[in-house]
C-alpha cells in the first residue's frame, strides 16, 4: 500500500505491468483478493483491512489489467456475506466484487462507446 500512496494507482500498476510483460510473457491468473478494498466499501469479508484500497483504485486494477490482454482466468475471494452486519454490507461487498470482475472483462467505467462517439444534438 506504501506505494500506492506513494505514487499513484496509475504508476504502480504501469510498474507491474511492464514488469510482468517484460520478465513473464505468460497469461496471467488473477486472484482478487475483496478484503484489500477498504472495508467501509466491501465490509462483508472475512479479512476487513482498513485503510485498504479505494473503490476507484481497485476497478482501476481490474480494468487495467483487462486491458493488457493477458488475463486468461481471474478469481474473486473473501466475499463473505455472512460477516456483514446488514444487507447493505452485504449488497456493497457483492455489488463491488461484481464491478471489479466486469472491469477485469472489459467493461470500462467510462463505458464503453467507441473513442469517436458524440453526443447528439438536440
Amino acid at each position: 500500500m506504501s506505494e500506492v500512496d506513494q505514487l499513484g494507482i496509475a504508476k504502480v500498476m504501469e510498474e507491474t505491468c511492464d514488469y510482468l510483460s517484460a520478465k513473464v510473457k505468460k497469461p496471467i491468473h488473477l486472484s482478487y483478493d475483496i478484503d484489500a478494498i477498504d472495508p467501509s466499501v466491501t465490509p462483508a469479508t472475512g479479512t476487513p483491512v482498513v485503510g485498504g484500497l479505494t473503490y476507484r483504485e481497485g476497478v482501476y486494477i481490474a480494468e487495467h489489467l483487462g486491458q493488457t490482454g493477458l488475463l486468461s482466468a481471474v478469481d474473486m475471494v473473501e466475499v463473505n456475506p455472512l460477516r456483514g452486519q446488514s444487507d447493505e454490507d452485504v449488497r456493497s461487498t457483492v455489488s463491488t466484487a461484481v464491478d471489479l470482475l466486469l472491469g477485469c472483462f472489459g467493461r470500462l467505467r467510462e463505458g464503453n462507446h467507441s473513442p469517436d462517439y458524440r453526443l447528439p444534438e438536440p
